[in-house]
């Protein structure tokens, strides 16, 4: 499976190619608001880099600077993408001729010696990106599950620093058990926290996965998914940050997704894709009358 969306490479709006592997997923799978390795198959004796060389195929064109793959899980795990087949991968982009190619991984398979052979003496640019959602550790703990701190991902941060690998960090927009008004000031203030590690911001608007604690709580009426409110807020708040700031909201406007009313869900989200090409808070200036409703639910709290 691949698609496509405009991002930011290396300086110049281009058009980037996301890939999904079939591997066998997340070893985690505990995290309260994902069920994506429910979707993946039990099957180890998949041809992985097979399968990527025929969705490649598939999917190129001159036009693709950047390629980014998805395993529902972490790329950089041996289990799930064996270390030759990582390798081969990685080669054959570079001998493609692709500028940039984003793995995601969790911190604990960023292992030095590993993106050494990993990078060999390919010519392209590697970033990791690590799903860090919050620099709280109450919040990593308590709301999301991660299994991992904050101070682990500042440990393996300063690996991908020493290898000159960019690093993208995932912060979550509105884990459960926070109000939006908490969920706001925890985005803002954890991209604050990553600003001088992180070279790419990628704030992920909760959307509710099937079977996670998350559904349980919103079939209950005791969580909602964020406003498309709160998204602008936060993004106008971190816009002048060093690292590029990206947004690319899924299901935004269905129940599932992030959302505000149906006369401006459209061009909310529009206008969130414009700003993560350039980072210019202007172009997310907007009002609607929903936006009352918003803000009396900020002041609740």
């Amino acid at each position: 499976m691949f698609f496509y969306n405009r991002e930011n490479v290396q300086g110049k709006e281009a058009k980037a190619l996301s890939i999904i592997l079939p591997t066998v997923g997340c070893r985690w799978r505990r995290c309260n608001m994902c069920s994506y390795f429910d979707d993946s198959p039990s099957d180890t004796s998949i041809d992985i880099f097979g399968i990527f060389v025929q969705e490649f195929d598939n999917a190129y064109d001159e036009e693709i600077k950047k390629v980014k793959l998805f395993t529902s899980g972490s790329f950089l795990d041996p289990k799930e993408v064996d270390h030759d087949c990582a390798k081969k991968i990685i080669s054959f982009l570079s001998e493609k001729g692709i500028s940039e190619v984003t793995l995601e991984s969790r911190p604990e398979y960023v292992e030095e010696d590993y993106l050494k052979e990993l990078m060999g003496n390919n010519d392209l640019q590697i970033e990791v990106a690590m799903g860090l959602e919050s620099s709280n550790n109450k919040i990593l703990k308590h709301s999301i599950n991660k299994g991992f701190t904050f101070e682990g991902f500042l440990s393996v941060s300063e690996i991908l620093k020493k290898l000159g690998i960019k690093n993208k960090a995932y912060l979550m927009i509105k884990p459960p058990f926070l109000t939006e008004k908490e969920a706001i000031h925890d985005a803002i203030n954890s991209a604050k926290s990553i600003e001088k590690i992180a070279d790419v911001i990628s704030f992920n608007p909760m959307t509710v996965h099937k079977n996670t604690l998350v559904e349980y709580l919103w079939n209950k009426g005791e969580y909602s998914p964020p406003w498309g409110w709160s998204i602008l807020e936060i993004l106008k708040e971190t816009a002048n940050l060093r690292p590029d700031i990206i947004c690319h909201p899924v299901a935004f406007g269905r129940s599932r997704g992030p959302k505000n009313c149906k006369s401006c869900n459209r061009e909310i989200e529009k206008k969130i894709l414009e700003f993560s090409l350039n980072n210019d808070p202007k172009i997310l200036d907007y009002d609607c009358d929903c936006k009352n409703e918003w803000e009396e639910e900020l002041m609740k709290f």
